[in-house]
């Protein structure tokens, strides 16, 4: 993302980004603990109830609504967990994007 696109960057809160079919949304060790805390939750429970082993089998991931979306996306297209959200969602788009990014997210279509 260029510096021009990274200062235009509005998000609209439409929450396109956390219905990605297929989307994971991996977390670390810190991740886990910080979550978990923010929901009253002790980590081996969070771990047991909200996460799920990642498709590569290389760590874990949040679990995903049947529609495909987010756990944490609320009705009204807001982070349940935000001031605590994994890294993934906080960096999206000024650190990464997928090739398919722009096409998924009207904010990145300037």
């Amino acid at each position: 993302m260029t510096d021009a696109a990274r200062r235009d960057f509005r998000c609209r809160c439409c929450g396109a980004c956390c219905r990605i079919k297929d989307g994971i949304v991996r977390v670390s060790d810190g991740e886990i603990a910080r979550i978990a805390a923010f929901l009253g939750l002790d980590e081996a429970e969070f771990i047991a109830r909200e996460t799920d082993l990642s498709p590569d089998r290389q760590g874990l991931v949040l679990k995903s609504r049947p529609d495909g979306a987010c756990a944490y996306l609320t009705p009204d297209n807001r982070c349940a967990i935000n001031p605590v959200k994994p890294d993934k969602c906080r960096t999206f788009p000024f650190e990464w994007t997928n090739p398919d990014s722009h096409t998924i997210c009207p904010a990145l279509n300037f």
